[in-house]
């Protein structure tokens, strides 16, 4: 697990071009040890290039990525020390289940006890108990990306689980259970928990902290409490919450009142430095 420095992060596709497209704005953030994320924004938003810049299969344009304090910028993926879940199943046909889910801990060297322990607890969060033996190949479209799942959370020590809308193909009835069963292994095994997703109630349930971001703009952070309350911007306020939030417009006015369809409403807020701003 990690403390995650994002340091002044922009991104283009096209950086060489005369007037670039920048697909993330520069923001910079903390991701602290252990705790749950969500980046939650529409499609094409930069949600899975912030992501991707993360876990090293994209090189920021500017900005530095650290990792307790260690510069991690130009290091590959490999040397990150993090498990990247994606949208879609991505699983070794040849083998089990219990064979892909044991796949990372082999690569480094686990004894067979250790990874039987991880595998079968794994197993057991993720209801797979009883295909562990079978192959992989055969299981359904979300079984099998529960599987991918299985293989980002089967290893305690790394660095971060970055999530990149992993419950897309899962079935409805399956997923506030799974959401569930990942707040647990977080604060079990205080694990630094990341996930992207546009379904602002995936977030809600599931993040201590969300991110909000529109084209390529981080917009807002803070708790699904702060987000649901005291939204930024009305972008915010029309993306949080169901049904969205209703905006008049309105005047600051004298007497701390305010000025909505010609009918000045009293508050019980200050409102003495905003006199005569529209909103």
């Amino acid at each position: 697990m990690a403390k995650i420095d994002l340091s002044n992060i922009s991104h283009s596709y096209n950086p060489n071009d005369l007037n670039p497209v920048y697909a993330l704005n520069p923001f910079s953030m903390t991701w602290e040890n252990g705790n749950r994320y969500a980046i939650l924004g529409p499609s094409g938003c930069g949600k899975t290039t912030m992501l991707n810049i993360v876990s090293g299969l994209v090189r920021p344009s500017a900005g530095r990525i650290l990792f307790d304090d260690k510069d991690v910028t130009d290091l590959k993926t490999e040397d990150r020390n993090i498990a990247q879940v994606f949208q879609f199943p991505v699983i070794y046909n040849t083998m089990t289940v219990y064979e892909n889910l044991a796949f990372p801990l082999k690569c480094r060297d686990f004894s067979k006890s250790k990874t039987d322990e991880r595998v079968n607890s794994v197993a057991e969060t993720l209801n797979l108990n009883s295909f562990l033996n079978s192959p992989a190949r055969k299981l359904t479209a979300d079984q099998k990306q529960l599987i991918s799942l299985g293989r980002g959370l089967v290893r305690e020590d790394v660095a971060a689980v970055l999530m990149d809308e992993p419950l897309t193909v899962i079935d409805p009835d399956l997923k506030f259970r799974l959401r569930r069963n990942l707040k647990e292994i977080n604060e079990q095994y205080k694990t630094t928990l990341v996930y992207v997703t546009h379904d602002q109630n995936e977030a809600m349930t599931f993040a201590d902290n969300i991110i909000v971001m529109s084209e390529g703009e981080v917009v807002q952070t803070g708790s699904p409490k702060e987000l649901f309350e005291r939204p930024n911007t009305t972008f915010v306020g029309y993306f949080i919450g169901s049904p969205a939030m209703n905006l008049l417009e309105s005047e600051a006015s004298s007497n701390n009142s305010v000025k909505i369809n010609n009918t000045f409403i009293k508050t019980h807020t200050d409102l003495s430095n905003l006199k005569n701003k529209k909103y």
